[in-house]
Order: C-alpha cells, then sequence, then structure tokens
C-alpha cells in the first residue's frame, strides 16, 4: 500500500494537483488579506466605483481568452510534436492580438456612451491594461503539457509584489486610481514570467502563420469562448445592470459580498482543472465510461461543498461584517442566494465542462448556455429594477438552476 501510494504521489497528476492547490491556497489567502483592508479603506462608494470599471473590463478579457484555455489545452494534449507547438503558440497570440484591438475599439465607443465621471474613466483605463496582458497568457500552454507548476510560480510571484504595493501605497479613499493599476498589473507581471518560461523551458518560437489558419483556431474555439462569456455573463451581469439602475454604494456592496463565494470557487477551480485533460482522454476511449466516471466524482464533491455552503448561509451576517467592516453588513443576507448560486455552479461543471465539454460536444454545450444566458439577462434586468441588490443576489441562482437542467438534459440526450 505504502509503495502504490509513493507511487501515486509521483505521477504528473498529483504533482499538478499540489501546485494547483498551492496556488489556489494563495489565491484564497491574498483576497482575505487585502479585501478587508480595501473595502473599508476605500469604503462602498469608491469601491463600488472601482467594481463597475472591473465588471466591464473582465467582459473584455474573457473576449481575448476567447476559450483557448479549453480549445487549445484539448489540442496541446493531443499533439507531440515541437513544429505543430509552435504553430498552435503563434496562431494563437496572433488571434488574440487581433481581439485585442476590437477590444480597444468597443471601450472607446463604451465610454463616450457611457460617460463616466474623472475617476471612473481614468479607473477604467488602468485596468485595461488586464486586457493586454491576456494576449500573452501562456496557461492554456501549461495546461496541455501538463506542467502546471509554472502557473503557480509566476502567479504567487506577481500577487505577492502587488499585494506588498497595495499595503504600502492605498492609505486613503483618494487613492482608487492607484490600487485600480495595481491590481492591473499583477496578471501582466505574471505573464510576463509566465512567457518566459515558455521560452525559455520549451524553446517555443514564433512561426509565420496564415490568416485562414487564425480563423481556422477562432472557429475552433468558438462555442467554447460562447459557453465561457456567456459564464461571465451569469456572474457580472448583475453588477453591470446595478451600475446603470442603483448607486455606487450599493454596488460596491454587493461586489464585496459576492466575493466570498467567488472565493470558494477558488477551491474548486483546481480539481476542475485536473479533472478535464483525464476526462478528456477517458472520453476519446469511450463516453459511457468517461460520463460515468464523472457522475461517480460529481457525487463526493458535491457533498464535500454543501457542508460550507450550509455553514456560511448560517453564519452571513458575522461573516460579512468581519470581512468587509459594518459598512456591508447590512445587507448580510445577500451572501445566501449567493452561495445557493456556487452549489448549482459546480454541479454545472460536472454536467457542462467535464462531460460535454471533455468529449468534444462543444455546440450541445453552448445551446443550452445560450438559452440560459438570455435568461440570465431577463432574470437579472427584472429582478434588479423590482428588488435591487436584493433581486441582484436571487437572480444568478434562478439562471443557474435554468442552466442545470438544460445541462442534464442535454447529457441524458447524448446516452440515449
Amino acid at each position: 500500500m505504502f509503495k502504490i501510494l509513493k507511487e501515486k504521489i509521483k505521477t504528473k497528476t498529483m504533482a499538478n494537483g499540489a501546485w494547483l492547490y498551492l496556488l489556489q491556497m494563495f489565491n484564497t489567502v491574498i483576497p482575505l488579506i487585502t479585501l478587508p483592508y480595501v473595502t473599508r479603506i476605500l469604503g462602498t462608494t469608491q469601491y463600488g466605483v472601482f467594481s463597475a470599471s472591473f465588471n466591464i473590463v473582465g467582459y473584455l478579457q474573457v473576449v481575448v481568452e476567447y476559450g483557448f484555455v479549453m480549445s487549445a489545452t484539448r489540442e496541446v494534449a493531443l499533439i507531440h510534436t515541437k513544429e505543430k507547438i509552435n504553430k498552435l503558440f503563434s496562431t494563437i497570440l496572433y488571434s488574440r492580438f487581433f481581439l485585442l484591438i476590437g477590444c480597444i475599439i468597443f471601450s472607446m465607443i463604451y465610454l463616450i456612451i457611457w460617460h463616466p465621471n474623472k475617476v471612473q474613466f481614468f479607473s477604467y483605463l488602468l485596468l485595461m491594461i488586464m486586457v493586454g496582458a491576456t494576449v500573452i497568457q501562456e496557461n492554456w500552454l501549461f495546461q496541455g503539457l501538463e506542467d502546471m507548476k509554472y502557473i503557480a510560480i509566476a502567479n504567487i510571484i506577481a500577487r505577492t509584489i502587488t499585494m506588498i504595493l497595495i499595503f504600502w501605497c492605498v492609505k486613503g479613499i483618494n487613492d482608487l486610481l492607484i490600487y485600480s493599476y495595481l491590481y492591473a498589473v499583477s496578471p501582466l507581471i505574471s505573464n510576463i514570467i509566465g512567457l518566459g518560461i515558455v521560452k525559455v523551458k520549451y524553446n517555443i518560437k514564433f512561426v509565420k502563420v496564415k490568416v485562414v489558419e487564425i480563423i481556422d483556431e477562432l472557429k475552433k474555439g468558438w462555442y467554447i469562448f460562447t459557453t465561457q462569456f456567456t459564464a461571465k455573463v451569469f456572474g457580472a451581469i448583475g453588477i453591470t445592470f446595478l451600475t446603470f439602475y442603483s448607486d455606487s454604494s450599493t454596488v460596491g456592496i454587493f461586489s464585496a459580498i459576492q466575493k466570498i463565494p467567488n472565493l470558494m470557487i477558488l477551491i474548486w477551480s483546481p480539481i476542475s482543472t485536473i479533472l478535464y485533460p483525464m476526462v478528456s482522454k477517458k472520453m476519446k476511449v469511450s463516453f459511457e465510461d468517461g460520463t460515468n466516471f464523472v457522475l461517480h466524482i460529481r457525487r463526493k464533491i458535491l457533498l464535500l461543498f454543501l457542508i460550507p455552503t450550509l455553514l456560511f448561509s448560517i453564519l452571513s451576517h458575522p461573516i460579512v461584517k468581519i470581512a468587509f467592516g459594518g459598512g456591508y453588513a447590512d445587507k448580510s443576507y445577500w451572501l445566501i442566494p449567493l452561495l445557493m448560486w456556487l452549489f448549482v455552479s459546480i454541479d454545472n461543471n460536472f454536467w457542462g465542462i467535464q462531460i460535454l465539454l471533455a468529449s468534444g460536444h462543444d455546440k450541445e454545450y453552448s445551446f443550452c448556455f445560450m438559452i440560459s444566458v438570455i435568461a440570465t439577462i431577463i432574470f437579472n434586468y427584472l429582478f434588479i429594477r423590482l428588488w435591487g441588490g436584493t433581486g441582484a443576489a436571487w437572480a444568478p441562482f434562478a439562471s443557474e438552476m435554468l442552466l442545470d437542467i438544460l445541462l442534464i438534459w442535454m447529457v441524458k440526450k447524448q446516452i440515449n
């Protein structure tokens, strides 16, 4: 038994899992340190200004990422020649550059229409650094090669630097722009380090690519992009509507409280990341066996996450007060439906990403999301117009439940 355990620990999967959990533990600890400080220093209104800008920039990040973290990871896992990896690396980099140009044009038009105040305007521009940094993000390559320690190393270095600078430089309510800049440069530092590792470790080279090859790669990632973009809508449309139909203070309170379930997702993300390439290989052999493997793990994971979901719901008021301060605690009951949303979203990951995407049913997965994203927009618009921040907390849960039903139906359809 000891020998078997020792062999398991030495496997690439276990090593990748350890590195990813180290990264997620770090990504969990950092917000636990910085968020209570930032939300108190900036206050609900200024933090709301930051959140409104960050929310829109988040959409643009998803556009530039374009689903390559799934589609390209799957390609790398199945190819082993240096020439093909060089070609894929260059094609994705060029594709993201053109997507970045589109995002810059959108931002110019959006800022003219939105016409924000001066602080909001510059906060948005500073956070756009994150969109530019996404162009050189190479996480898809590290995941496909199952060498995820470099993702962890690059992120830990970058976030440590910016965390220190936040405590050093952000001292009062007027330091919002400093915070926006420091928040934005963290992924830039991380991705520059990652790009350096790619060049040194794997000797990846830029090669010439044709426009038709870029278009072909964009086509491959289209269905995954649409699902990831709709997933972003699932998590961010509430803040978008609150930005236009409520005040900055409400936006700040909701954004802060929403961070708690988002932090819990960091615990789940490494599991999803590790499972995906494993399940993809099993699905290559047999859809039925791969599905049974996923559903077996699903039962255990859901039970594991049910405990903190119930506990955090019961203790929502003291948790919010301790985490963000008294100015946020009056709306602590918003945390309960957001935790319910978290639990259902984990279930959706099993049915959608681990079964449909891993088996190559990108179109079917995208179809479910396209229906649910329409419902998400409708739910959020109606709920927020009727109940404000409370409606913003309940709308994601209603949308996620609808998606859960659609994904289960689609998987059953494929099995039959």
